[in-house]
Formats: structure tokens, C-alpha cells, sequence
């Protein structure tokens, strides 16, 4: 169990004998705070090439009968996968679950930031390995990871985010094979893996291995993660809350992660 976990369940356990509202009581006692993991989207958000981008269309801003009133609606269309979004198993496996299946108890579940940047040092030809992560991962208990290459910092300029080429081939760093079939063998309670790219695999992949290696084993995966911010590598607890589309292969995300304070 997570350190998150732990204390939230602590904390559960001592207001439920004292008979309070407890999970209220705990996520809003001022010890937690909420931090937003997902790009807006706009006319300008990152979506996959040949992907129908984002689409924002203003239709109607209208003050009412002699201004006392005020109504405003609007219409967007996009692909499923651009910006901050989930690839349900389906989007990569036949038998896998779509968007709309995903069980609540694999979307909010605890938080491990593997943060890789420093071995990345801004090398769009980065591939992480096996041997990379000389260490165990703490992942005993059903999460979700998150690799941060360092690339958010380069979201708003396409071009650089998605190392177009002149030959308009894609390049950004991105999870070797060997990487996907460890944690689908090793931790069999990953039920996520998410990046701070465009894509599991790296950019200049032609066949995708990763996403297949981890769709055949259930596992979604979260691409484009904002994580311009510092965010603890253990100790959080995500919300992982995309658009429920029935039938969809990817969705919009909204991903948050509920975080202990930092004490001064």
C-alpha cells in the first residue's frame, strides 16, 4: 500500500470512530492538495498526425432581454487521441476493454512518477531500457506509472514536441519493448502506464510494440501528462477520469493527482 494510501486509510479509520463524514473530512482538511496533470484543450492542443485536431467553435454569446441575463454555448470535435488522453487496451488489442468499460477501481488508483529526465537530457532519440532503472520499482500495489522524460516543457511548440523531421517523420523519446514486457510480467498490478510524450513508443516507431505489449495485458496507457510541475514520485493518489466513451478507443482525460502537502 502507498504512503497516501496508508495515511488516507489512518485517517479514515480515526474519523470513522469518530463518527464524522470521514472521506470528506480528510480530502478537504487542508493536508491534501489537487494537481492538474492535463493540458488544456484548444485549437492549438498536440493530437497524433492524420488525427482530426481539436476543434473549438464559438457558437452562441448573448446577453438577454435588456441585459439582465447572459447564455453562451459551444461545439468542439476532435479524434480521441491528442492532448491529455487515455488509450483504452482496445485502441491496440482486439479483446481488450474500451473507454467505456474501464472499472472505476482501475482509474483511481495510487501514483508512481518514474522521473527519467536526467537520463533523457533533452535527446528526442532517447529509448528507456531495462537497464536504465537499476532499481526495483515499488509497484506492489495496484497503480498507475507515469515516465517523465522532461518533455512538457516543449508541449506548445508542435514542431519540437513531436520532432517533426523534413521528411515529416516524428521524433521524441519514448519506453522500449523490454520496458512494457517487464512491468506486464514483473508487476502484475500496474493497471496504467502513462508518459509526458506524444506516445508509449517512441517517435520514430513504425510498429508500435508497447502499446501492443501492454493493450494484450489490460493495461491502458496516459499520453501527453502534464508534468511541468513537481510532483512526488510516491504518495499520490490519481484520478485518472476520461470522457466515458462507450464504444471509444481513446478519450480526452482529465488527470489528477491528490498529493500529502509539503510541510514547511
Amino acid at each position: 500500500m502507498s504512503l497516501s494510501a496508508l495515511v488516507l486509510f489512518a485517517l479514515y479509520l480515526s474519523a470513522a470512530a469518530e463518527g464524522q463524514n470521514a472521506l470528506n473530512d480528510i480530502i478537504f482538511s487542508g493536508d491534501f492538495e489537487f494537481i492538474d496533470l492535463t493540458h488544456p484543450f484548444d485549437n492549438e492542443t498536440v493530437y497524433w498526425p492524420n488525427t482530426r485536431n481539436f476543434v473549438f467553435t464559438r457558437k452562441t454569446e448573448e446577453l438577454g432581454q435588456g441585459g439582465s441575463s447572459w447564455y453562451a454555448a459551444n461545439e468542439f470535435a476532435a479524434g480521441e487521441h491528442g492532448g491529455t488522453h487515455i488509450d483504452a487496451p482496445y485502441h491496440f488489442y482486439r479483446e481488450g476493454l474500451h473507454v467505456g468499460e474501464l472499472p472505476l477501481d482501475k482509474l483511481i488508483v495510487p501514483l508512481i512518477i518514474v522521473d527519467v529526465s536526467g537520463l533523457v537530457n533533452d535527446d528526442p532519440n532517447f529509448v528507456l531500457q531495462k537497464h536504465h532503472l537499476d532499481y526495483m520499482l515499488n509497484a506492489g500495489n495496484r497503480c498507475v506509472l507515469i515516465f517523465k522524460f522532461g518533455w512538457s516543457k516543449y508541449f506548445h511548440d508542435k514542431k519540437k514536441y513531436l520532432g517533426v523531421t523534413e521528411s515529416d517523420e516524428l521524433n521524441f523519446p519514448g519506453l522500449g519493448e523490454e520496458i512494457a514486457t517487464w512491468i506486464t510480467t514483473a508487476y502484475k498490478n500496474v493497471v496504467g502506464v502513462g508518459v509526458d510524450v506524444a506516445s508509449v513508443d517512441p517517435g520514430c516507431s513504425k510498429d508500435f510494440p508497447v502499446h501492443k505489449v501492454l493493450s494484450s495485458s489490460g493495461l491502458y496507457n496516459i499520453e501527453n501528462v502534464n508534468l511541468s510541475m513537481d510532483v512526488p514520485s510516491y504518495g499520490c493518489t490519481a484520478l485518472v477520469l476520461p470522457m466515458k466513451i462507450r464504444q471509444g478507443t481513446g478519450a480526452p482525460l482529465r488527470f489528477v493527482a491528490i498529493c500529502p502537502k509539503k510541510l514547511n
